[in-house]
């Protein structure tokens, strides 16, 4: 049994039948993002999406239960501590990163789509300590010159289909570039069954970070749908 943050067991039930809707409307954006993938990079696809459907995924509606349960959990799996700096990397309209706003002193969300950003920043307006960049995963190493005492990865990676092991790695040893010494990395990725091919690409995800130089496997939970892996880096590192 899981617990929530301040300790109390987490009994409950991960989704209602409401959230049946949930799932069909992120199915269809996924479906309109692949059309978009015909003719345009990962880039180019998420700001027609995000231009042409307000929040694709339904991550701002409180009705659904799921993906607000999914990202408490994911919270509650995080060490029971106070951040100086966060960065969330591909956090879409930046509701994940607004709960981290609680967390940390700072927090930076990145996400590939500027309109994505416009409007994260829009509903973020009451976070002083929030700010989004524009910036893509695949040019960390460019665009994000600092580091930080968390770094969050939550589905993203299989979105940059198809995900070759050399791209794959290189993602990850520069997400270990910027994160801080004794520092904190949560990665979550969508995992049905473990059978088929999406879990099985989330499994590949969380197997090559976990054995990334310098990060150490704190914690791994699947939850009903996806899988959260906590790892940490080596002081000194």
């Amino acid at each position: 049994m899981d617990r929530l943050r301040d300790g109390r067991p987490d009994r409950r039930f991960f989704m209602s039948l409401r959230d049946i809707a949930f799932w069909i409307r992120s199915l269809r954006a996924d479906r309109k993002l692949a059309r978009y993938r015909q003719q345009h990079d990962v880039g180019q696809a998420f700001e027609l999406l995000h231009r042409n459907m307000p929040d694709p995924y339904g991550a701002t509606f409180s009705y659904y239960r799921y993906q607000r349960l999914k990202y408490e959990r994911l919270l509650a799996l995080l060490p029971a501590r106070r951040y100086a700096s966060a960065l969330d990397i591909g956090c879409g309209l930046g509701v994940f990163t607004r709960m981290l706003a609680d967390l940390a002193d700072t927090v930076c969300g990145l996400e590939v789509s500027e309109e994505a950003v416009r409007r994260a920043a829009e509903l973020s307006r009451s976070h002083a300590n929030i700010a989004y960049r524009q910036a893509d995963i695949r040019e960390l190493s460019r665009t994000v010159k600092q580091q930080f005492d968390l770094v969050v990865v939550a589905d993203v990676l299989y979105y940059l289909f198809p995900l070759s092991e050399q791209t794959l790695k290189l993602i990850r040893d520069m997400v270990i570039e910027v994160l801080a010494p004794g520092g904190v990395l949560l990665l979550a990725n969508h995992m049905f069954v473990g059978l088929d091919p999406d879990s099985r690409l989330t499994r590949k995800i969380h197997d090559c970070f976990r054995w990334g130089a310098s990060l150490h496997l704190e914690r791994e939970r699947w939850h009903p749908f996806f899988l959260a892996s906590i790892l940490s880096k080596a002081p000194g590192e």
